[in-house]
């Protein structure tokens, strides 16, 4: 009986002395994982990959973009501000493309039947940091016969733009 007992003394010896083993490994072992990678990459410099540099959310872009005022905006578009033009999707603009037909209405009320009309939305966005956006909209009405188009540049803000003044190279 003794030799059992002594047995099971020597088991529940050994089986505490692994379990404080395992704690102890629990507690130390992260801290000291963690001081050698530290210290293996203190001194060395690397590049940082270039998916670490997101562009700013759409979010962002549009709080930026609200506060600038109307003037801004056409500076941005004609290009005073380094900025680039591209299409704008659904989401970006605040008008369809009837309400932006319709902000300023060039052709007197009693001919507009004449004409079918089409508006495509583009942004012109800040190359710098890629914060401000202003959304302008190409409206073109063609005569029922296709005689006469009338093409005029207009912000969502119902400034008209004087197509002269458009980057060249915008592909408008």
């Amino acid at each position: 009986m003794t030799h059992t007992r002594t047995k099971r003394y020597i088991l529940f010896i050994f089986a505490l002395l692994l379990t404080a083993g395992a704690i102890v490994a629990a507690l130390f072992l992260p801290g000291q994982l963690i001081r050698r990678e530290a210290s293996a990459e203190t001194g060395q410099v690397t590049t940082v990959p270039t998916a670490y540099y997101a562009g700013p959310s759409e979010a962002v872009v549009k709080n930026a973009s609200r506060q600038l005022t109307e003037e801004q905006r056409v500076s941005l578009i004609y290009g005073e501000w380094e900025s680039t033009i591209s299409p704008a999707t659904e989401s970006e603009r605040t008008l369809s493309e009837y309400e932006a037909v319709h902000l300023d209405f060039p052709i007197e009320s009693e001919y507009q039947h004449w004409y079918t009309w089409s508006a495509v939305s583009y942004k012109a966005v800040d190359t710098t940091f890629e914060t401000y956006a202003a959304i302008f909209w190409k409206c073109t009405f063609t005569k029922y016969d296709g005689s006469e188009t009338l093409v005029y540049y207009i912000t969502e803000g119902g400034t008209l733009l004087d197509p002269d003044k458009l980057p060249e190279d915008a592909g408008l």
